[in-house]
């Protein structure tokens, strides 16, 4: 009984991995199939995800992360525009480095009574070069997964995909192809054992019924004889 809730567990739990996998899978798909741009955020249902690719935010502020670190970002456009504000950490492309830098809001300049946001990294003693227009702004950080976007990066080369993605897919596929043909193999000895029984059962039933009649028959001789 034991064995049978320890396999019974086992299952379930290869179940919920295979398809939380399958879900990442899609959701991973969903979001990097609608970057159409490079500097497009890969995102779904507003929410957005990158990989830390330095320390310039290490710090002690709640909002702080590091090199490694796996973001989501809440993606802004021209509803939620006007929200961000000094104070927030936000994403932008840097066409300096033709990547993307997610740094805080530390101040505001006016250049020809038009705004401009002034970056900083937390780790970083200058802010940044160039000022920050506001429809630059990509998306505002949301919250973060320590370690989560080496693992993330890893995943998408061709290594780290066959390693993480595809082997534990198909050890899940072929332990589930195992199970099955067990239960299949166990089905079927059932009903053999089953149909066995029932043929057991019959023969019995008739060679009673042979020995009822032979009975039968022995008694109505002697009553002949007498």
């Amino acid at each position: 009984m034991k064995k049978n809730v320890l396999s019974n567990t086992a299952k379930a739990t290869l179940n919920v991995l295979f398809y939380m996998t399958i879900v990442f899978l899609l959701i991973f798909s969903i979001a990097n199939i609608r970057v159409k741009k490079e500097n497009d955020i890969a995102h779904v249902f507003g929410t957005g995800f990158l990989s830390v690719q330095s320390d310039s935010m290490a710090g002690s502020e709640e909002t702080s992360f590091e090199k490694g670190d796996l973001i989501f970002v809440n993606m802004i456009n021209e509803s939620n525009l006007n929200s961000v504000k000094v104070g927030d950490v936000v994403t932008f492309y840097d066409y300096s480095i033709k990547a993307f830098n997610t740094h805080r809001i530390v101040d505001t300049l006016f250049v020809n009574n038009e705004m401009y946001f002034i970056t900083q990294g937390d780790n970083v003693s200058e802010p940044d070069d160039k000022p920050l227009h506001p429809n630059d702004v990509l998306a505002v950080y949301k919250s973060a997964v320590p370690k989560l976007g080496s693992t993330l990066d890893y995943l998408q080369t061709s290594s780290g995909f066959a390693l993480m993605i595809i082997l534990p897919v198909l050890i899940i596929l072929i332990v589930e192809g195992i199970l099955l043909v067990k239960n299949i193999m166990t089905a079927h000895k059932i009903k053999i054992e089953a149909n066995f029984k029932a043929i057991e059962q019959k023969a019995m039933s008739e060679l009673e019924q042979e020995k009822e009649r032979i009975r039968q028959q022995i008694l109505k001789e002697l009553q002949l004889n007498k």
